[in-house]
Order: C-alpha cells, then structure tokens, then sequence
C-alpha cells in the first residue's frame, strides 16, 4: 500500500507539472495570436488607406481621360471646319479659273472678228511696236474697263487692217495706239504728211463713224458676237462680281485682306450681335453670326447670296430656310429658327436680352452636357445635328427617336430628365455648376449629381466592384430624384448586383432610401420648392409667337390644350415644356407626381 501511495504521488506531480507547462504553452500561443491579430488589422488598414489613394489616382486619371477626349473632339470638329473652309476656296479658285480661260477665249473670238482699218494718228498717242496696246482704265468696274477699250477699238480701227490686242500686265494709263508699221505700202492712200494732216483725220474720222454706224446695224440683225464678252461676266444674279486681279498676268494688282484683318472683322462683326437689334445687322454681320455664334459654317455662303440684313433672316419661313438656304436638316432649321425667335422676343416690347440657352453652345451639349448625363455615346449624333441648347430646350421623345435615332427608352428618359434640370435652374451653367461643385464631396443635393458623381457615391458605399457598370447608361442625379419608377430594383439592375446577393439588395435600398426620399417629396406637385419661372417662360413665348405671323413656331395641342395647360399650373409648375406628352397607359403607370406625366410639347412645324 505504502508503495502504491508513493507511485501515485510521483505520478500526480508529474501531471502537474505537465498541467503547468501546457498552461505556459497556451500562453505564449494566445500571445503570438494577438500579435498576429493586431498585424493583420493594421496591415488591413494599410491596404484600405492604398485602396482609397488608387481610386483617387483612378477618379483623377477618369477626368483627365474625358478632358483628353473632349480636346480631340474639339480638335477634330475645329479641323474639320478647316478643312471645309479650304474646299470652299479652292472650289471658287476653279470656278474662278474657268471664268478667265472662258474670257481668255472670248477675247480671242473678238479680237479675230475686228475688222482692218487705218488707224487714227491722234497727237500724244505713241506707238510701240507696230502693235495696238489696249489699255484698261483701273478707276472703273472690269466690264466698263472692257466696254470702253471695245468702243475705243471700234472708233480707231479701219475695216481693211486687223489690229493686235492685248491686255497691259501692268494695266496702264496710256491711251490705246493702233500702229501703222504694219500696212503695206501699196495699200497707203496717202504720203505720212498727208495723213498727219487736219484735213485727212477729219475725212478719217468721218469716214470711221460711217462705217461703224453700217457695223451696228449688221450685228443687230446677226446678234453681234460682241455681246458674248458682255454676257461672260453677267451670266448670274448671284455669282459675285470677278477680281479685276484675274485679268492681270502678274496676279499682283490687288491684294486679299490677311488672315488677322479678316479674323478681326470677324470678331467685330460678332461683338455687333451682341450689342444691337438683329433687325439693324448688315450682311457680313449676318453671315458672321451664321458662321462663328451659331457655328454652321456650311450655310454661311447661301446666305451671303440670299439674306442682305437682319430684316430679311427675321422675315424667313422654314420653306425659305430649306430652299433659299439649303437647310435640309430639320434641327438645323430650328435651330436657326428658335435663335432668330430669341432675338426677336430680345428687342421686343420688354427688352429682357437673350435667353440663358443662347449661352449654350453645341460643343459644351455635345463634350460636357452628354459626359454628364452619361451618355457619351451619342456626342457624334448631336453635333451632327448641332444641337445646342436652344434646340435641347425644344427637344421632345418623339424628336429623339425620330431625328437622333435614339430608341432606349430609358436614354431617352434619362435625356429628357436631364433637360428638366437645366430649365429648373435656367439653363444657368455657372450655377449648376456651383451646386455641383458644393456636393462633390458630400452627399447632398443629388439632383445636380452628374454621372461620374453618381458613381462616387456607389463606391462610398461599399458597392465599388459594380460603379463601373453605370457608365453609358444615363443614370444621373436627376433620374435619382426626379423619376418616381426609378427605384432600387431599377439600380440593382443598372448595377448589374446579382439577384441572389439579397444583403446588398438590401444596403442599396436603405442606402437609396436616406439618400433620394427626402428631396423626392420636396418636389411633389404643388410643394413650395416648385418654381415657376418656366411655365412663365413659355407663356412669353407663345405670346411673342401669336404677334409674329412669319414665325413657324407653334404649339401643336388638342382641343383641350389650355384645360390641360392650366391644370399643369396647378399640380406641377416646375415642370418644363420640352418633354413629350406620354400616352394614357404610360402616364397611368407613372405617378402623378412624375415630370413625364405634366409635360406639354414645343415644336417647330413649317408656315
């Protein structure tokens, strides 16, 4: 017994001390776990902070790629332009060349055709080289120079003796000479002293006007090729009159203005658009205000030719814009017609100056408007058709899938909601841009919230392996708030979240919700945040339209238009007339509250 007692004992101190040596060991595990636990975690915080200053450095890189874009762009349009310039140049320069072999030729049929005569020794009239020099007097318009030198020619040639004519290189201002050196001698009627007498220039002369009265009666009956030259230089009403410089073999008579005189006319002529009535413009300020304010150089020439002042372009119906123009393109007709429309409603009976929209020009709708709104895709269709944002203003569905040739019906949306946010604020760029530039970095205001902004706010929360899929896609903060159908399932979709990951569904609703619900309601029918200024605006304008009997603007509405007008008043007044009317189904799908439901439709319609 005692020694079995003793083997216990020797056996229970040995279990404790290997008791005491796990717990030391357990020990110095956990120590060794919670050292790697607080690696990791400020290993994980390392990486989150790098993962933040990448997408930074990706935000910062994006920008800078649209920016590179839009410069191309913008490079691409202005050498466009150029190039169309240089075509229309050289296309003159060899209308231009035809016109001189054309003259050239009917200078050689005329010369052939003067009959041979002795010429007529007047004192101070020297003769140089046997030869007759025509002479063209500078002072006077080419074909009265030309006029003048014929019957100058008529009056001293004989009907027996060809003369030799010719243009001076250096357009002298001796008087013509008709040489006798080259009369032979058997068909002189007279000694020199003899011709230089009184009496024999008097029976010369006598003898001259008889024989050019016979000549003029003989080219009435046989239509007198003479005519020819004439009808060479005035074979159009509207061809420009030719350069007395063409005639000239040394091309160095006149000179055409330089590239910075004509640039600095041209800038002048810009500064009178802004600054007088459109009805006090002269031609080349016209022309001037079609080629550089309005940017459609393509038209400017047929309206040099055709439109003489700004009375004329205020008086212009569409059919004179297709015709006398050459305006084919319907939106480059209303273009042109809504600026006109803005200019006459400038200098109307108030005065207000130009719309907020005449500040818009195609290039910042087509380079930034479109980045914003994210849809990029479709900037070669609108500068296509050069919209700017007089013409963005007048857009409706039917206009983008009729003209554009867009047929998504949420693009379609998400262009007329983007079109509402800007008569919202007046098409005011520089105060959508300070709103913007103040929520850049919080979220609030999500109305101004352009795309790339929208995608900011997916990565903020949590959601940034899917921000890039809502690029092409038009989601911009005004679908955000001003699209009732637009919910979180319609984002989840945009988003492309899969369908099974319901916890994500589930951030992003709650997310959407603290986000959208509060300026939603603040933009109901008949809130206090609702202005307005835009249902003013187009009242004005339908006003100006019924005093304008020439102007082609008209407000295509059903029998019950004005009911529907003032109840549009009522419910919604922020809402903006560039929107189409949707159908009853649609609208009954929508809420009442939605901007597709109130909108009327502006149109620009032949007179």
């Amino acid at each position: 017994m005692k020694a079995d007692r003793k083997r216990l004992k020797v056996e229970k101190s040995d279990l404790v001390n290997q008791m005491q040596q796990l717990y030391s060991t357990l020990e110095s595990r956990e120590e060794q776990l919670r050292e790697f636990i607080r690696n990791y975690d400020q290993h994980r915080k390392e990486s989150e902070d790098a993962v933040k200053v990448l997408a930074k450095e990706k935000d910062l890189l994006e920008r800078e790629k649209w920016d590179l874009r839009r410069q191309t762009k913008e490079a691409t349009e202005t050498a466009v332009c150029l190039r169309s310039q240089i075509d229309l140049k050289e296309n003159r320069i060899k209308e231009l060349e035809a016109e001189l072999t054309m003259a050239k030729q009917s200078l050689a049929t005329l010369t052939k055709d003067v009959p041979k005569r002795h010429s007529l020794a007047m004192p101070m009239e020297p003769v140089v080289n046997g030869s007759q020099e025509w002479v063209m007097n500078p002072d006077l318009p080419l074909t009265a120079a030309i006029r003048q030198s014929q019957q100058t020619l008529y009056h001293s040639h004989t009907a027996d003796r060809p003369a030799v004519v010719r243009i001076s290189p250096g357009h002298s201002r001796q008087p013509s000479v008709i040489s006798d050196a080259s009369v032979p001698d058997g068909d002189r009627s007279s000694t020199p002293s003899d011709i230089n007498s009184p009496r024999h220039r008097t029976h010369s002369l006598c003898n001259s006007m008889e024989d050019l009265e016979d000549q003029k009666r003989k080219k009435k009956k046989e239509k007198m090729t003479l005519g020819s030259l004439s009808r060479v230089f005035t074979r159009s009403k509207q061809r420009k009159s030719m350069d007395p410089g063409l005639f000239d073999d040394t091309d160095s008579l006149t000179q055409s203005l330089s590239d910075g005189e004509e640039q600095e006319r041209h800038q002048q002529s810009v500064e009178l658009t802004r600054t007088s009535c459109m009805s006090q413009w002269r031609a080349g300020t016209v022309q001037a205000w079609i080629e550089l304010v309005l940017g459609m150089p393509m038209y400017s020439r047929a309206c040099a030719d055709n439109v003489k002042s700004g009375k004329v372009l205020l008086g212009l119906t569409d059919d004179d814009l297709e015709h006398g123009l050459g305006i084919s393109n319907p939106l480059h007709r209303r273009k042109l017609r809504l600026a006109v429309e803005d200019h006459r409603r400038a200098e109307g009976e108030h005065g207000s100056g130009l719309s907020k929209a005449s500040d818009l020009d195609h290039h910042w709708v087509c380079s930034s408007w479109l980045c914003d709104v994210g849809l990029p895709q479709y900037s070669q269709v609108f500068l296509t058709h050069l919209i700017d944002g007089r013409v963005l203003n007048s857009l409706n569905r039917r206009d983008l899938e009729r003209h554009l040739n867009i047929g998504d019906l949420s693009h379609q949306t998400s262009l007329l909601l983007g079109i509402q946010l800007l008569q919202m604020l007046g098409f005011d760029k520089e105060a959508l841009q300070a709103r913007r530039s103040k929520c850049e970095q919080l979220s609030r205001d999500p109305i101004v919230w352009t795309c790339q902004r929208v995608m900011k706010w997916v990565r903020d929360i949590d959601l940034k392996e899917f921000a890039e899929n809502l690029q092409g896609k038009g989601i911009h903060g005004a679908v955000l708030v001003l699209d009732p159908s637009f919910d979180p399932e319609a984002m989840s979709k945009a988003l492309c979240i899969p369908t099974n990951r319901h916890m994500l569904h589930r951030h992003l609703y709650e997310e959407m919700k603290a986000l959208t619900a509060p300026h939603r309601s603040s933009f109901e029918p008949g809130s206090a945040s609702s202005s307005p200024v835009i249902m003013n605006r187009f009242a004005d304008e339908r006003k100006s339209m019924r005093r304008s009997a020439k102007s082609p603007l008209r407000l295509r509405a059903s029998s019950h238009s004005a009911e529907r007008a003032r109840g549009l008043q009522q419910t919604s007044p922020g809402s903006c007339g560039s929107s189409p009317r949707e159908g009853r189904a649609q609208a009954g799908a929508r809420g009442r509250g939605s901007p597709m439901h109130t909108y009327t439709t502006v149109e620009v319609t032949n007179v």
